[in-house]
């Protein structure tokens, strides 16, 4: 009997699944903080030395604004590129304040000055800055006998980067102080009548207007005036006032040839008045003609 064999192979197929794992590693990026590194308080931009530096205490401009420079540079280690834009730092300001005032003040020329500071590239990594002041004429004095001689100024340079981590350093300096007043060069009573009296209407208001960061009074002395003509006008006849009177009244001080202080005071405050008048009358003897003239005296004095 023939059998038929079948033979059946049994093909085992393996199959090999290969499981790939993709590992993504993260690595949480570390900001390092800018670092002020040096301040100078210099008579140019960009400078960075001691050698350049203004004069300490500070001496305001009489009657006018005077430039200063806070200069510096700041290192951060995430790059610093050549400008504001194109690296990790985003600004640098100066806050120049009275040391009372604190920083983050509301600016005030007496006070309290704040200013982005403009850069140049140094390194990758360092950035120069140079910060502009224009220091006001009635910023506040610190020196002895000034209004706030116990305080000194803070020039503060704060750092801030993309992330806004911040970085200051200060510098103290001090402002001395100026005595300055600006005073008329001459005293003109005008056209007037023998025996006539100026009056609140038609007396000479003098002002005298602040130009230093001291508060300050006047004093005054004069001499009689002599007639071209005929005649002169003793010094009893000539009076100032605080007030705007007219000759004769109980408010007026006779010219005396010795200075007298009057009292006068004229602030340092540019939230108030900078400047104050004294008023000037005068008595026309009987008997005078022509062009009087005399020499009056006034100067400027510490309140």
């Amino acid at each position: 009997m023939n059998k038929n064999f079948i033979k059946q192979f049994f093909v085992t197929i393996s199959v090999i699944f290969t499981v790939m794992f993709f590992f993504a590693v993260v690595r949480a990026q570390v900001n390092h903080p800018p670092a002020v590194q040096d301040v100078f308080v210099n008579n140019y931009a960009f400078n960075y030395s001691d050698l350049y530096s203004i004069s300490n205490p500070i001496t305001p401009a009489v009657g006018a604004t005077k430039n200063i420079y806070v200069n510096g540079r700041v290192f951060d280690e995430d790059g610093v590129g050549t400008s504001y834009e194109d690296g990790d730092i985003n600004t640098i300001e100066l806050q120049f304040y009275r040391s009372n005032i604190g920083a983050n003040c509301t600016p005030d020329p007496n006070d309290c000055y704040r200013v982005y500071c403009s850069v140049t590239p140094n390194s990758g990594t360092v950035l120069n800055y140079s910060c502009l002041v224009e220091l006001s004429y009635i910023a506040d004095s610190t020196m002895t006998g000034g209004t706030h001689e116990s305080e000194v100024w803070n020039a503060e340079v704060v750092a801030k980067d993309d992330a806004q981590s911040v970085d200051s350093t200060i510098k103290e300096i001090e402002i001395n102080t100026i005595l300055a007043l600006l005073i008329p060069q001459t005293l003109d009573f005008g056209t007037l009548t023998r025996a006539q009296a100026t009056t609140s209407q038609n007396n000479v208001e003098y002002a005298l207007v602040q130009q230093g960061n001291d508060i300050a009074s006047i004093e005054v002395s004069g001499t009689s005036m002599t007639c071209s003509v005929n005649g002169a006008i003793s010094l009893g006849n000539i009076q100032w006032s605080l007030s705007d009177v007219g000759a004769g009244d109980p408010l007026t001080n006779a010219l005396t040839s010795a200075p007298v202080g009057t009292g006068l005071n004229v602030g340092t405050d540019d939230d108030a008045t900078l400047s104050k008048s004294l008023y000037w009358n005068i008595v026309m003897p009987e008997v005078v003609s022509g062009l009087c003239s005399g020499t009056s005296v006034i100067s400027a004095i510490p309140f």
